[in-house]
């Protein structure tokens, strides 16, 4: 007898995982199908940053989608530990965002006046507060974005919305989705299931989803390269953000730095080129940094979108088929808010998001089609 559930969820990253946790915490049950182990690639490559203001040069509706999103992590936190016992990691000693020409001190100069509300940091100030660093301009501090341990908040939405009466399928593919009346029916590698709705949250693999069901492909896979060091002293607390590289410092003492960016590469290796290119301009402005341990390189595949946002919503003809990727570099950002929005999608219907049309798989539609693969 082939196996009914409520709604499906397609991939087991921090966005499927956070919105199974929101679904079953208000009374809808979900399974998520994921083809290896939960948490085991964007998600475990990211940084975890909350960077609201690297994101955003103007205040806009995403901006504030991104601060509201930002925001929810505080009683997440505290929430997700009560369920869990995980600690997610949670770093509340703000973002700095440096200059290291004149050009990029106007950008910021300019950031700052359409945020107010942030702090502008002298190019003398900064070179007596943090004398490590050269080449240093004015720079920007954003006290509320901070930054999560991605592999731990995962693994807490998970676990949390297992203990609300999730269900988890790891090591399985997701082979067809094709609609009939009672909604979809969902083959595995191993059988068959029905779901009243079914959610597509699977990074970089989602391409294949869309074209299968009318509309064109979006998602630009783009590969990420770090590395991280384990310094034997604290050189700062606040999350270092430059042109062309960042530095987290993680509550274990460790400093996780990156990222290269290739577009529409695929491949999981992490290049001696990539790093090479990386520690360069690393330590080019952080010489100091260069004699400290080196601990762990690793890449990873951001699930882009061809307009650079991501796709959060209803598909446009199939009632109960719901996208939830494309986050690029703002997964982590994202995952409770995005978790919000399809639950509210699904459990109300209709919510009157500002960001909806935005965000929406409609702006993708070209055809209808049936939905197999």
């Amino acid at each position: 007898m082939t196996d009914r559930v409520e709604t499906l969820i397609i991939g087991g990253g921090i966005i499927g995982h956070s919105i199974s946790y929101y679904l079953n915490k208000s009374g809808v049950s979900t399974v998520v199908v994921e083809k290896s182990s939960s948490g085991s690639k964007a998600t475990r490559a990211a940084a975890g940053m909350l960077g609201v203001h690297t994101e955003n040069k103007q205040a806009s509706v995403f901006h504030k989608l991104c601060e509201t999103s930002r925001n929810l992590y505080k009683e997440l936190s505290k929430e997700l530990r009560n369920l869990t016992s995980i600690d997610i990691g949670l770093s509340e000693y703000g973002m700095i965002e440096i200059s290291v020409d004149s050009e990029h001190e106007r950008e910021l100069a300019a950031k700052k006046e359409e945020f107010p509300d942030l702090d502008w940091i002298t190019a003398e100030e900064m070179n007596h507060r943090y004398p490590y660093i050269k080449k240093t301009g004015g720079a920007l501090f954003m006290k509320e974005d901070g930054h999560v341990e991605p592999a731990n908040t995962c693994e807490a939405f998970k676990r949390a919305a297992l203990f609300y009466g999730g269900r988890l399928i790891e090591n399985n593919t997701v082979l067809g989705i094709e609609k009939v009346n009672e909604g979809y029916q969902v083959q595995l590698e191993t059988g068959t299931l029905i779901a009243e709705t079914v959610v597509v949250s699977s990074g970089a693999d989602s391409g294949r989803w869309f074209e299968a069901t009318g509309l064109e492909n979006p998602i630009v896979p783009t590969k990420g390269e770090c590395f991280s060091l384990f310094p034997a002293r604290q050189y700062f607390k606040e999350t270092l953000f430059f042109r062309n590289f960042y530095l987290v410092p993680k509550l274990d003492g460790r400093y996780v730095i990156g990222a290269t960016s290739i577009p529409r590469d695929r491949s999981t290796t992490t290049t001696g080129g990539g790093l090479a290119r990386l520690m360069n301009d690393v330590f080019a402005v952080l010489p100091g940094l260069a004699d400290e341990p080196f601990q762990a390189c690793w890449s990873g595949i951001r699930p882009g979108s061809v307009d650079d946002l991501p796709i959060i919503g209803e598909h446009p003809n199939l009632s109960g088929l719901y996208f939830a990727t494309g986050h690029y570099r703002n997964g982590i950002l994202l995952a409770p808010v995005t978790g919000q929005m399809i639950r509210d999608f699904i459990v109300e219907n209709e919510v009157p998001y500002p960001e909806k049309e935005m965000l929406s798989p409609g702006r993708l539609a070209t055809h209808e089609r049936r939905v197999t693969l």
